[in-house]
């Protein structure tokens, strides 16, 4: 325990280290508007660091006063298609924050309650023994609240290892050709892995939470997680080029493939099809429409705004991040605001470096990737600079 206190605190110094020296070499060149800012930030991104191959940057002021989209690097890397801001981007986790938004929403209509077991909505053979600590099964004591919020113990399928084994995504990495199922990856958190700390008694990032509340939604409304997706948002919003990967289409087809994803120098785009991102992370969208989605969250126009405010209960999860139901909040400590100025954040981040956030302080929303998932300090990078140019056109 001790080794993991101390490992937690020189990651924290390094990012905070990192983010620090990033706000402090940062010197956007003049330039007469914040689309030619924008513009160069995208740009000099690719430009200078290789490890990126693309990016693409949807920023927009709330009121309206401000709206920028572009992109720049190769989306396709067989074909060498070119990034554009239309090219349809793997979000992720961010598919979490659209998962967590359909429970509540039917948390509103009165279809379940947050207290709820799972038990009450899982089969027995899907759950039985999947937290089972110090040898006491809590499996059937598991709320809905405890899912939404990381509470609940659960290992995570995707990160976490048995002893002597690795993680699922490193054996995504050695059998990109391999399918897995949902199941399959439920199934591997209950055989393969332990679980973390009693329920509600601490925080742990896990995927498999977000499993189990996609089957709890499929049960709940007697239909498949693609068309309660399509029914609460796609279709209402006018998402037409946003949809859930191996389960539905959009409604207009794209002009190109999703862009690549890489994990390093290694093209990892295939593993992103293999059946088992889902309502942790299957969507696909365009940053322009992510910032539909968050505004119309925001606005109340998905969710009342009390039960936003439900979906805000922060608390710690790791630096720089807390989370509420679904949602993720980045406030930095005084000491990094001093030099950075940076506001608070809310919304979500995924592990292909895509992120989606509001900014309350300056009614601003931020969506796109860098679609790398070596590094998920440089997407806050990113934003960062963005704001301090927002900051400096004031």
């Amino acid at each position: 325990m001790k080794r993991i206190i101390i490992a937690s605190i020189i990651l924290i110094m390094i990012i905070a280290g990192g983010l620090i020296i990033t706000w402090l070499r940062s010197s956007t060149p003049s330039f007469d508007n914040l689309d030619q800012a924008m513009e160069y930030l995208v740009s000099n991104l690719v430009e200078k660091d290789k490890s990126v191959k693309n990016c693409v940057l949807s920023v927009m002021k709330g009121d309206g006063s401000f709206s920028w989209s572009g992109a720049t690097g190769i989306a396709s890397q067989d074909n060498q298609v070119p990034m554009t801001k239309d090219t349809p981007i793997y979000i992720a986790s961010i598919t979490k924050l659209y998962t967590a938004t359909a429970i509540m929403r039917l948390y509103e209509s009165g279809a379940l309650s947050l207290d709820d077991p799972m038990a009450k909505y899982l089969p027995e053979g899907l759950i039985r023994g999947i937290h089972v600590y110090q040898g006491k099964d809590y499996s059937s004591e598991i709320t809905i609240k405890q899912l939404l919020s990381h509470t609940s113990g659960i290992a995570d399928y995707y990160t976490e290892k048995p002893k002597g084994g690795n993680s699922l995504f490193e054996l995504f990495l050695q059998e990109p050709d391999r399918s897995w199922t949902v199941d399959e990856t439920i199934e591997r958190a209950r055989k393969d892995l332990k679980p973390n700390f009693p329920p509600g008694t601490a925080a742990s990032y896990s995927d498999t939470n977000f499993q189990l509340l996609g089957k709890i939604i499929e049960a709940v409304t007697g239909k498949p997680l693609h068309i309660v997706f399509e029914e609460f948002f796609f279709r209402p919003l006018g998402l037409t080029h946003t949809w859930l990967i191996g389960r539905s289409k959009p409604q207009v087809a794209p002009s190109a493939k999703p862009a690549d994803v890489f994990y390093k120098d290694m093209n990892i785009t295939k593993t992103r099809t293999n059946g088992s991102y889902w309502a942790d992370g299957g969507i696909v969208s365009t940053a322009d429409e992510m910032i539909v989605f968050l505004k119309a969250l925001n606005e109340g126009r998905l969710v009342s705004s009390d039960t936003l405010k439900l979906m805000h209960n922060w608390h710690k999860l790791h630096f720089p991040l807390q989370y509420g139901y679904g949602t993720m909040y980045v406030k930095f400590p005084r000491f990094m605001n001093m030099v950075m100025q940076v506001p608070s954040l809310w919304g979500h981040s995924g592990s292909t470096g895509s992120f989606l956030y509001y900014s309350e302080d300056l009614n601003l929303y931020l969506a796109g990737t860098i679609d790398q998932t070596a590094s998920q300090s440089k997407p806050f990078r990113v934003m960062s600079k963005v704001i301090k140019a927002m900051q400096l056109k004031r």
